[in-house]
């Protein structure tokens, strides 16, 4: 049976019963502006998880067209991936962090 952090007062009664997983990162890696992909064996340690750390906000032109775009990114096993569409005239390179839970 799992188990976390319990805490009992001094009769005995338990107070506290945190069972919840924590996260772990295994790295982090920028895309630069072309696609690409990171395979981690650790990915199948646990749930995987990433966050994208926005390092270059979006742009408008003067009609309000976006200039610049983010990737897709996705998790394929214990492959992190990211790609940018080949419509994309400006990419915008992205800092990707990455773990497992």
């Amino acid at each position: 049976m799992p188990q976390g952090l319990q805490c009992w007062d001094a009769s005995g009664n338990l107070v506290l019963d945190v069972t919840d997983r924590l996260t772990r990162i295994l790295g982090e890696v920028g895309t630069g502006t072309t696609s690409g992909s990171v395979n981690d064996a650790n990915f199948a340690t646990g749930t995987p998880w990433f966050f994208v750390r926005d390092n270059s906000p979006q742009t408008f032109d003067e009609s309000g067209i976006a200039t610049n775009y983010p990737c897709r990114i996705w998790i394929d096993g214990n492959t992190l991936n990211w790609e940018f569409s080949t419509s994309t005239a400006y990419p915008i390179s992205r800092n990707i962090l990455y773990g497992v839970y």
